[in-house]
């Protein structure tokens, strides 16, 4: 986490809002806060969202579709934390965090 911390901390001044309304999922940066807010709500953004939930088929399963070996259904992607935290809930979330990181360092 230190090295996330650190990231959030730095930033940008060649990106837009000097890098710090950043959306994940659709890797793209806003002049301000209430412009991501906006984008979070908007269509394209939740898009998106329902196309990052589809499972990502792996070249051997393109293979095996296509009659080069025995097709199995793919399982339901795993993802390490849920995409709805990737927005602006998530960035109060980092804040709690540093400053409990900041609490226990004291």
């Amino acid at each position: 986490t230190p090295n996330l911390v650190k990231q959030l901390e730095r930033k940008d001044v060649d990106k837009v809002g000097k890098g710090e309304h950043y959306c994940l999922p659709c890797d793209r940066y806003f002049m301000n806060g209430n412009d991501l807010e906006k984008h979070e709500r908007s269509k394209p953004h939740k898009k998106r969202l329902k196309l990052l939930l589809e499972p990502q088929y792996s070249q051997s399963e393109a293979d095996a579709a296509g009659g080069l070996g025995s097709y199995q259904a793919p399982d339901v992607p795993v993802y390490p934390m849920q995409l709805n935290l990737m927005t602006t809930q998530h960035r109060d979330e980092v804040n709690e965090l540093q400053s409990q990181l900041k609490d226990s360092a004291a």
